[in-house]
């Protein structure tokens, strides 16, 4: 008898170490929901910098924000930065569209849970002032605060080649 007292002792606590971490309902309605209310942010911005409202883009971004912009070698930029070569792009581009946006949540690198942050891929079309019509694939990811602004992004395309396709011949 004590033999099975024991046995089922053990069995119990080796059952109760292992138990697996179960997400529940609200766990993911609370992360679902997260994510929703930054992509709405997100999606506010981009809205913004298409229609040429650089001060409507500004407002979902917080002022302590970094920003990694996609330029070879560019030391990690601050929100100015970031308004300054979005300011850049609408000077000279006409037309600047969001085209085939695809936004997925990000999760959390270390626990591979969604975390809030967004991101998306998508081609950025658009006509230069020199009359060249562009067509540029782009990657962004985005951290957000509790208010929904974002914190951090870090935005990948192909800036040089672009440059060099509306350059002067």
């Amino acid at each position: 008898m004590e033999k099975l007292i024991f046995c089922a002792a053990i069995l119990a606590t080796i059952l109760a170490c292992n138990q697996p971490k179960t997400e529940t309902a609200s766990d993911a309605t609370g992360a679902k929901a997260l994510y929703e209310k930054n992509l709405a942010s997100l999606q506010s911005g981009i809205s913004a910098f298409e229609k040429e409202d650089i001060n409507g883009w500004a407002a979902t971004v917080a002022d302590s924000a970094k920003w990694s912009s996609p330029m070879y070698g560019a030391p990690e930029g601050k929100k100015e930065d970031w308004k300054n070569a979005l300011s850049s792009y609408m000077a000279d581009w006409d037309g600047l569209k969001l085209e085939n946006a695809n936004f997925l949540p990000g999760i959390d690198s270390t626990t591979h849970e969604p975390d809030g942050s967004v991101r998306y891929y998508g081609v950025w079309t658009g006509v230069h002032k020199s009359g060249v019509k562009t067509s540029l694939k782009f990657y962004g990811t985005y951290d957000f605060n509790k208010d929904g602004k974002i914190v951090f992004g870090d935005e990948y395309f192909d800036l040089g080649g672009v440059m060099n396709a509306v350059k002067p011949k």
